[in-house]
């Protein structure tokens, strides 16, 4: 190879990097179009095993990153060019950390000697994005020595782990100089190179770790009355099964805010625990919390009201989770799976009734009031279609309304993930996060999503015609931001509507059939009940939007009738 031309050098040197992060298990690379990263670009574009998603937008692509990253537990490589292009990973990297999302960013940079020169399009990308990434790296110019291709293996190992253990994004930044572009021979040699490469996986075998409760806890435990389990969001691979397993031993209910297959699972205590006589019914005498802070209304308030003699945080990650202040004894869970004793005997049978009864009070209270609704509201887009939702689809939901919606309406099929952006809540790359765990589980999903959130990720619909899998987009059109109708400020009606609930009239049927995506459009409660989920993801392995025209002081109406049992 002729190691003198600058832009053999950088391919060789990239090569290297993504032969080994394919050995250590990555497959999938997402890649923003630009110049100064042609060598990461080809580099990826010039090895067959690596699965490629080539995303114009470079927030939408950090966010389809974070979206393969949640469903697979996986970093996926995030590559772009200098400048600000990075800077628009930057909303994903929050939510990356926040939410214990593995996830690495190769960014190409300028040469050190332009750096604070004024050349055009150098910004400074050293430590860009704070102390969000769990690690920063300088890889350097291209090399071609044999000490430094080495470490540029160790890295790609290095960054993997790094980012799976402590659960969030790794920012590495690779400068190159001109010329970027390797020659025709060069790259041709590089390609042969590549299709012979073993199959990836091999030596990213990270053994199963396991956590085993201490006797204090287990006796704790055992001598509970009224233990309470509750799952706020979770990381990738947390084993809930543990989970499942410990609440069947203690007879313990679970309210929980993430997936989770267990008989011992509350429906629906978004409504109830608003209540607060029925707070100081249910109060525990010991809580098991697992994952991060939780995020619905009436659980917070419980959590800020009740008085445990134990309560015990078990964390997805090493960030601290007790934005209530309940002083929880924190134990490094780290999702990993839990070993307990098979001795615990059941204090108290009418702990757990006293919970279902509640839960079937409500339910019945539920349905008498949302039958008495003509209209179409948000709280009917989930009352009538996630019982349609087929076992083999995952669901997704936008923050805002539509994450406390689908708790206090759903019907969640026993067997569908749910994923949710709750590191950070934002609206920013909701559609583009679905995208991507469609192409990470690749399997086919639902999603929920407002308006705004849904228009604030237009780009996403750029990838449509990339998609292996269907994605279902139903956007609960409620026209503005109606989730601030629940604040204070609602009341101040000269500065509300124009200021913060910002009243859209967006056509979508135009713009989704200007991006050639089905469209449906469905404006009362009776053309809802016709809807057939199931029927319409089948149609294609692409994108299709359901849209409801729904009528917000209706939904709003609705809310506080189950809010107020």
């Amino acid at each position: 190879m002729t190691n003198q031309h600058q832009g053999n050098t950088a391919l060789q040197w990239t090569n290297t990097f993504f032969r080994a992060l394919y050995k250590y298990g990555i497959e999938h690379v997402v890649v923003s179009p630009g110049s100064r990263s042609t060598p990461l670009t080809l580099a990826v574009a010039s090895n067959p095993n690596i699965q490629k998603h080539v995303i114009l937008d470079e927030r939408s692509a950090a966010f389809t990153a974070l979206g393969i990253g949640k469903a697979t537990n996986i970093p996926a490589i995030l590559v772009c060019t200098s400048g600000t292009a990075l800077a628009n990973y930057y909303p994903a990297v929050i939510e990356a950390r926040q939410s214990g999302i593995p996830m690495i960013l190769a960014t190409a940079d300028r040469p050190p000697h332009l750096r604070a020169t004024g050349a055009n399009q150098a910004i400074d990308q050293l430590n860009m994005f704070g102390d969000y990434p769990v690690f920063f790296h300088e890889v350097g110019e291209p090399k071609s020595n044999k000490k430094d291709l080495n470490r540029l293996k160790i890295l790609a190992q290095q960054s993997i782990s790094i980012s799976r253990e402590k659960r969030g994004p790794v920012h590495l930044n690779f400068p190159f100089r001109k010329p970027l572009e390797p020659t025709d021979e060069v790259l041709t040699q590089v390609e042969k190179e590549n299709q012979s490469q073993p199959n990836s996986g091999k030596e990213n075998n990270n053994s199963p770790t396991s956590l085993r409760l201490g006797a204090a806890l287990q006796e704790t435990l055992s001598s509970a009355q009224k233990p309470l389990i509750i799952i706020g969001p979770t990381a990738p691979s947390d084993d809930m099964d543990s989970i499942s397993k410990l609440a069947n031993q203690l007879d313990a209910p679970i309210l929980s805010e993430s997936f989770i297959n267990s008989s011992q699972t509350i429906h629906r205590f978004a409504g109830f625990l608003r209540n607060e006589h029925k707070r100081n019914q249910l109060e525990p005498n010991v809580i098991l919390r697992f994952g991060f802070q939780p995020t619905t209304k009436s659980l917070e308030m419980a959590l800020k009201e009740w008085k445990p003699e134990h309560h015990f945080h078990f964390a997805s990650t090493d960030a601290w989770q007790d934005a209530t202040f309940s002083e929880a004894e924190r134990i490094p869970w780290m999702g990993q799976k839990i070993h307990m004793n098979n001795t615990f005997t059941l204090n108290n049978t009418n702990w757990m009734d006293s919970w279902k009864k509640t839960e079937h009070d409500f339910s019945n209270y539920y349905q008498q009031t949302i039958s008495q609704h003509s209209e179409l509201t948000d709280g009917s887009i989930y009352h009538q279609l996630t019982g349609q939702i087929p076992q083999d689809h995952f669901i997704a939901v936008s923050n805002s309304f539509p994450a406390r919606d689908i708790n206090l309406f759903g019907k969640h099929p026993s067997d569908s993930l749910l994923f949710l952006n709750r590191g950070a809540s934002g609206i920013d790359g909701v559609t583009s996060t679905a995208i991507g765990i469609a192409k990470g589980l690749k399997k086919s999903g639902i999603l929920f999503t407002g308006d705004l959130a849904f228009l604030h990720d237009t780009n996403a619909l750029l990838s449509h015609k990339n998609m292996n899998q269907s994605l279902v987009i139903v956007v609960i059109n409620n026209r503005g931001g109606s989730i601030f109708r629940m604040l204070p400020i609602h009341d101040n009606k000269q500065h509300f509507e124009p200021y913060f609930e910002t009243p859209q009239n967006t056509n979508i049927s135009t713009l989704v059939n200007a991006y050639g995506i089905s469209h449906f459009l469905i404006s009362s409660l009776s053309e809802l009940k016709k809807v057939d989920l199931n029927s319409i993801s089948r149609q294609t392995n692409r994108l299709s939007i359901i849209e409801c025209q729904t009528n917000a002081d209706a939904s709003m109406q609705l809310r506080k009738q189950l809010w107020n049992y």
